[in-house]
């Protein structure tokens, strides 16, 4: 059964899915901040590497709803298992830890100019009192 909106928003849910995410997303912004200087962008890859180092699970929880939905996560099977003897289940996708890397590194130029914000339009003149 190929993914849709459920599974996906069920694997963002996922606390061992969050957790591997957050872990590879620590290990390519440590790699971002040790990249060349002259690699395009990267003074804006860089700012945003060292903003998910020092708020990783802000961070995280940022990009998982549409994260679950990129290729490199949608493209594999999201699955629900439980264990009837415990009684515990939980979702999982067939995603390898290598897959969220790549995707991670892949989107980290849109993820660092979508956590800049828009650029503020200039202040307007002060309003100066006509004299009379």
């Amino acid at each position: 059964m190929p993914n849709d909106s459920y599974t996906q928003n069920a694997l963002a849910d996922e606390p061992k899915f969050r957790a591997r995410v957050r872990a590879q997303m620590s290990a390519v912004a440590w790699q971002i901040q040790g990249e060349d200087a002259s690699t395009p962008n990267h003074t804006a890859r860089e700012t945003y590497a060292k903003q998910v180092v020092r708020n990783l699970d802000a961070e995280t929880a940022v990009i998982m709803p549409s994260f679950v939905m990129r290729p490199n996560v949608n493209n594999f099977a999201t699955t629900y298992n439980f264990n009837f003897q415990t009684r515990v289940g939980f979702v999982e996708s067939a995603t390898t830890d290598a897959d969220i890397a790549s995707q991670l590194a892949t989107d980290w130029d849109m993820m660092a100019a979508a956590s800049a914000g828009p650029a503020l339009p200039p202040a307007p003149p002060p309003i100066v009192p006509a004299a009379r």
